[in-house]
């Protein structure tokens, strides 16, 4: 699937992104002076002011550009290319001498340098033909295009000689040919945007204004050896978005102008080179290396894993750039991403089944809590030390009465006894340690916190009394003595976690509340009440629904084997 993927649009985008902050970091360490070797690139641009002073409209303006061009060959440029449209026809009936000037101006230029001159097409995307004096002045070789690819964010990155019409070359692809740098001009690539400072431009008015002032050295200063490039600087004409902004004047926050990307593709063609794509295999085995993270056992590791490659991978490609070469980093990021994806999904999923069926295994024989404490790897941490409430219930009566029964009919009562009092206890919070006989134990506070234990446990008595009299109300004794519910509630500090060998252990807790708690258990038949807690937990039992329901205080009583202890008891008729 994530070979599916390497194509689609939203990962050339991320690839174009990811292009973009590299040029920004190259350019932030490298000298903006270091250019690479090659023809400094000049701008001669057509702005406001030229237009004004010229008088013309840019479509008009080719009276004023003869001359620059024979001013600017005639300072020893090595090349000249115009981007701007000629006209297709004659316009000297409104500018008179403009032709000449033109086409004396393409003549002299083109005995003394290199000249191009771009064509344009038209609305219905033909090439426009200019006024055949004017190509008969430049030559046939000298007409080119300069169609530019365009990403899909509108953004122009790439060189591709390709687009070119049939039987002309591109603009920078004939400079390249003339200029010594063929091989360079006819691959296609990606403009190195990380070379060179940003450009400035002579304005065209002033070239023409140096000319016939006879400053012929100033303009030698400015062109000599050069490529000069003539074209559009006005804010608003053919414009073309950059990955970073290449202008050193002040500028409306549009695009820059194209002529400005022409000229850092010319740079990086006569220079160090455009920017290639190693061989596929490269980025093939990128997307294997990203992708055997997935083999990592633990998943934080593996995305951890993931996260360092992902950023070597980026520093390393940065490098890369900056030495001439591009890695498309999106395809292996996401088949890496992919793969550990997946195998985390499948990690998940794994875990999730293999929790289900721990939880069928284990649901009946240890309490939610526990579980749930299992499952985290809470319970292997050692043990914990907290204030705890303890519930003892078991049955009075029950010793006479199982003498009695047989032992099929024991095991289905007590079955039928345990059913009815476990919900309200795992419902309240409670952990039932265990089930020993007729008794029960339980716990208030552990392995969890509970908000408020002594109330919990408190609710828990009433609810095994209420539902355990109900129950054993139907259970013929055959005697006088009829089983009933004793219950005893303490509350205090108790350690509690795993207790025995690493072969067989138990969650319990051990403290002197639970120790009072089993002795007011069996202390409660002898005082009449079914519930005996220790004033501790009366205390901590805040409001009573019902005030005649409320614990009555006992006073203190001695407990076997312990100090006396003061009390309270409830029954459900106050």
């Amino acid at each position: 699937m994530a070979a599916a993927l390497w194509g689609t649009a939203w990962l050339e985008r991320a690839d174009e992104l990811l292009f973009d902050a590299q040029v920004r970091l190259i350019r932030a360490w490298r000298p903006a002076q270091q250019s690479g070797p090659g023809p400094e690139v000049a701008i001669v641009g057509i702005d406001d002011a030229t237009l004004a002073e010229a008088g013309v409209p840019i479509a008009l303006i080719h009276g004023v550009l003869g001359q620059a061009l024979d001013a600017i060959s005639g300072a020893g440029a090595r090349a000249v290319a115009v981007d701007l449209v000629l006209p297709e026809r004659s316009f000297d009936h409104l500018v008179p001498g403009a032709d000449a000037a033109l086409i004396r101006g393409l003549s002299l230029a083109g005995r003394r340098a290199h000249v191009v001159f771009v064509l344009e097409p038209d609305a219905t995307g033909h090439l426009r033909a200019p006024f055949a004096p004017f190509v008969a002045a430049v030559g046939p070789h000298g007409l080119v295009t300069a169609q530019l690819p365009v990403d899909g964010d509108g953004v122009v990155r790439r060189y591709d000689p390709r687009l070119s019409a049939p039987g002309l070359r591109t603009l920078a692809g004939e400079l390249a040919q003339r200029l010594g740098r063929e091989r360079e001009g006819a691959a296609p690539g990606w403009i190195d945007y990380t070379r060179g400072s940003a450009f400035s431009y002579v304005p065209l008015i002033d070239v023409v204004a140096q000319a016939r002032a006879g400053r012929d050295q100033h303009l030698r200063d400015q062109f000599e050896g050069r490529v000069v490039l003539i074209g559009s600087v006005l804010p608003y004409v053919d414009r073309v978005a950059q990955p970073v902004s290449l202008i050193a004047w002040e500028y409306p926050p549009t695009a820059p102008p194209a002529v400005v990307v022409h000229a850092q593709l010319l740079r990086s063609i006569l220079g160090a080179g455009l920017i290639r794509a190693p061989s596929g295999w490269l980025s093939a085995l990128a997307a294997l290396a990203l992708a055997a993270i997935a083999c990592m056992p633990a998943v934080g590791w593996r995305w951890l894993a993931l996260s360092l490659a992902a950023v070597a991978g980026f520093c390393m490609a940065t490098v890369l750039h900056a030495l001439g070469w591009r890695i498309g980093l999106a395809g292996p990021l996401a088949a890496g991403l992919f793969a550990v994806g997946l195998r985390t999904s499948l990690d998940v999923a794994s875990a999730r089944q293999e929790r289900a069926r721990l939880s069928r295994t284990f649901e009946g024989y240890v309490s939610p809590q526990v579980f749930e404490a299992i499952a985290r790897g809470q319970l292997a941490a050692g043990a914990g030390r907290r204030e705890l409430a303890f519930v003892f219930a078991d049955l009075r009566g029950f010793t006479a009465w199982s003498e009695a029964s047989p032992p099929e009919q024991v095991f289905e009562v007590l079955n039928r006894y345990f059913a009815v009092v476990t919900p309200p206890i795992h419902r309240r919070g409670g952990t039932i340690d265990n089930f020993r006989g007729d008794g029960i134990m339980v716990l208030f506070g552990a392995p969890e916190a509970h908000p408020d234990p002594c109330r919990a446990a408190f609710d828990a008595a009433r609810d095994i009394v209420a539902l355990g009299r109900r129950l054993l109300d139907g259970v013929e004794c055959g005697g006088p003595e009829k089983l009933d519910v004793a219950v005893g509630i303490a509350y205090g500090e108790a350690v509690y976690g795993d207790l025995g060998s690493s072969e067989r252990r138990d969650f319990t807790a051990i403290g002197d509340a639970a120790n009072v708690a089993a002795r007011l258990q069996d202390l409660s038949k002898s005082l009449g009440y079914p519930v005996l807690m220790t004033c501790a937990v009366a205390e901590r039992l805040g409001t009573i629904d019902a005030p005649d329901l409320a614990p009555r205080m006992l006073g203190e009583v001695a407990l076997r084997g312990h100090s006396s202890v003061a009390i309270a008891g409830w029954r459900p008729d106050g």
